[in-house]
């Protein structure tokens, strides 16, 4: 599939993933020369002509929007009677996939995610467009932090497609409110209900209601009451667990009236974030309403002939009796509070343990977990705890806070070998490992395609500081000969011991200097003590070769 030229314009270059339904690509498109996204259904659904006729219907109707929070179609085309949807190119990876990797986001992060999807969803709506679909999946978090919301709209064309329901539902049913599980109603509401479950998921790292069926999934949907995230991480505020729960009440109407009501509370979170404010205000309060005085008419009204002043020392004394019972009652109540035996608990041994694990450690032991900082740590793991306060093994009571700080993971990192790929992979790699990409140079190669990584520094395995550059060496492609300089070609195999320790790892380049010019033919790295056998092609006479071990030349030959 790889290579292939789609609709006589879009050259498929790599595959990015799988979703319910399509094969996603990244592609070139040979008329504008733009790297685009180009979707292909599964072949399970290639032959499935009412889910094809759906989806065109559907992508009539979603190919108006343009936000720039949301990806958008740039064609709608055939192929050999296959469906090719064309897509902006959004370089990054799913939320999805962000998640399982480092959540739980700290707060600012999370409120920020969904603050770009929320203006994305409010600029659809205005359309009269619902997402109906809107999971992590379609959420796309570029290098840069862009955020990209891709297929909207897509729910008429999983309804015509038993099969497709089935692989979508999958995948869909920690998001759906319980109206779209019950009658596929799809409203701007739902969409709302679903930015609240990814809104707790980013918080808390894990879905409010999981379950190991998609029936099962909806059931709690429909009935349990939504999770607070405050539950599972007490660093979220009170305003933000809220917005959350408000998001996700049951009943539409329960919910913020619109995207613009709940993207106003996600602004005041993030301004307050940014200024310092407080956020102990909650969107579930309401201001209540004035209430009328009660008409004397219905229960005050005094029988004939009763004494004003009489009936007023009765009701006198029944408010003091009510009165005195209610301070006797509240000073019971405190003596008891004060006097009740308090259970004490031995703080567990937390340290080493991943987070999630240990909250539920402590949740078991009845203790109040508190993340105290994250931070780099040479001997923990990422996302795993590494201190303890007060230390475990110390006797607290019930419901007493305990502190831990949670390992980011080493500072340092191990350089991945990005020779051989294209510049775009090595570039993906490199900042996936936690690098920059540093200085890139461009040089001919007899034999290695144009655009490969030839070689890089620092060399592969090496350890280095996270967001430290890695300079790359990319091919021209092989230099072009010319007529009076290109000479007769040879062959030579050239033997080149590499000096060192057994385990000392040395960059080798091997360099040539014939007709065509000077080049490299090697640069790699290997381990002292190894010999190489390099066969090599060259031009001319009088040919140089320098061999380098880490950028120091250590041999210069030259053979007639």
């Amino acid at each position: 599939m790889i290579s292939r030229v789609l609709a006589g314009r879009y050259e498929l270059l790599e595959k990015l993933g799988e979703g319910s339904l399509f094969a996603a690509y990244r592609a070139r498109d040979h008329e504008t020369n733009a790297l685009v996204t180009v979707k292909l259904l599964l072949p399970a659904f290639a032959d499935d002509t009412a889910l094809m006729n759906a989806l065109k219907q559907c992508f009539s109707v979603t190919s108006s929007l343009n936000h720039p929070r949301i990806a958008r179609i740039l064609q709608v085309a055939e192929h050999e009677g296959q469906l090719v949807l064309v897509t902006e190119f959004v370089r990054g990876i799913n939320l999805k996939e962000r998640i399982r990797r480092v959540a739980p986001f700290t707060l600012s992060v999370a409120v920020d995610i969904a603050l770009a999807v929320a203006e994305g969803l409010e600029g659809a709506h205005r359309a009269g467009i619902a997402h109906g679909d809107l999971r992590p999946h379609n959420i796309i978090v570029s290098q840069e932090g862009l955020i990209k919301i891709t297929d909207f709209g897509l729910l008429p064309a999983f309804q015509a497609s038993p099969m497709a329901q089935t692989a979508w539902l999958t995948r869909a049913a920690p998001y759906l409110p319980p109206e779209v599980s019950e009658g596929w109603h799809v409203t701007p509401s739902a969409d709302v209900y679903a930015l609240g479950v990814i809104l707790f998921e980013m918080l808390t790292g894990g879905v409010p209601f999981p379950a190991d069926t998609p029936v099962a999934v909806a059931l709690r949907h429909a009935k349990d009451p939504p999770p607070s995230p405050r539950a599972v991480n007490p660093g979220v505020p009170r305003a933000v667990e809220g917005i959350v729960l408000k998001a996700m009440q049951k009943l539409p109407e329960q919910r913020y009236p619109d995207m613009s009501s709940m993207l106003h509370d996600l602004r005041a979170v993030h301004d307050a974030l940014r200024f310092g404010k407080p956020l102990s205000w909650s969107p579930l309060e309401r201001v209540p309403e004035s209430m009328e005085p009660v008409s004397a008419t219905r229960s005050t009204r005094p029988a004939e002939g009763e004494d004003t002043e009489m009936r007023f020392i009765k009701n006198a004394f029944r408010a003091l009796t009510v009165l005195a019972s209610l301070i006797v009652i509240a000073f019971v109540a405190v003596l008891f509070w004060i006097t009740r035996p308090v259970k004490e608990v031995s703080i567990p041994d937390l340290q080493g343990k991943p987070l999630v694990e240990a909250r539920r450690l402590a949740q078991d032991a009845g203790l109040n977990l508190v993340v105290r900082q994250e931070d780099y740590n040479e001997q923990f793991p990422a996302g795993t705890v590494y201190l303890v306060q007060p230390e475990p093994g110390t006797t607290v009571k019930v419901g007493s806070p305990v502190q831990v700080w949670v390992s980011k993971g080493s500072r340092r990192v191990e350089v991945p070998n990005v020779q051989g790929l294209s510049e775009a992979d090595a570039r993906q790699r490199l900042v996936e490992a936690g690098l920059q990409v540093g200085k890139v140079e461009e040089k001919t190669h007899p034999t290695a395609p144009a655009g490969t990584v030839l070689s890089q520094s620092p060399a592969p395995r090496q350890k280095v500081n996270r967001e430290a550059p890695v300079d790359l060496v990319i091919s021209k492609g092989p230099p072009q000969p010319t007529v009076t300089e290109e000479g007769a070609e040879r062959g030579f195999e050239l033997v080149i011991p590499v000096k060192g320790a057994p385990n000392e790892v040395v960059q080798v380049r091997l360099e040539v200097q014939d007709a065509l010019g000077v080049y490299t033919i090697l640069d790699e790295p290997h381990y002292g003590g190894e010999q190489l056998i390099v066969p090599v092609r060259v031009r001319g006479r009088n040919i140089v070769f320098r061999i380098y071990f880490n950028n120091q030349l250590v041999h210069e030959e030259i053979r007639p």
